[in-house]
């Protein structure tokens, strides 16, 4: 009787945790989406999202940019290792512009 408990309460706190840690991951997902959303559209750039699908490659999220006051929706794909890949509504990619280095400030010349 004693090992059924100690089954079931371990069943249960597995349960509890693994959503939880689940959840965690989507934050995640969602804040390096939002990210790079930002990157592509500018800081001033309101996102919102709207579904996130849960596929075996990582997550795929929905989320709708407002610039300016014109609405675009893009799709963010997360895969498990933590690259970004950012579609526009017809499925076309987005590239964040690189990072330009030439008006950096070095004091080693």
């Amino acid at each position: 009787m004693k090992m059924f408990r100690r089954v079931t309460i371990g069943m249960v706190l597995a349960g509890v945790a693994a959503p939880s840690m689940a959840a965690s991951n989507n934050n995640d997902h969602l804040a390096l989406c939002k990210s790079e959303l930002k990157r592509v559209h500018g800081e001033d750039t309101r996102l919102k999202l709207k579904s996130i699908k849960k596929k075996r490659g990582g997550n795929h999220m929905r989320i709708q940019s407002v610039v300016d006051g014109l609405s675009s929706m893009s799709t963010c794909w997360v895969d498990r290792e933590g690259g970004i890949n950012l579609l526009d509504r017809e499925g076309v990619a987005i590239e964040a512009p690189a990072h330009d280095n030439s008006d950096k400030v070095s004091l080693n010349d």
